[in-house]
């Protein structure tokens, strides 16, 4: 088992969210992740 994380700032180079506000940037993101393997 080996975790991951990465941490992205401005993403889209700061696109405005159609889905929340037309004011409002997409804001910045977390994104955590598990990486597991398995041999016979």
């Amino acid at each position: 088992m080996q975790p991951d994380f990465q941490y992205v700032w401005n993403p889209s180079g700061g696109v405005p969210d159609y889905s929340v506000s037309y004011n409002r940037r997409v804001g910045n993101e977390a994104i955590f992740g598990l990486h597991s393997s398995i041999t016979f």
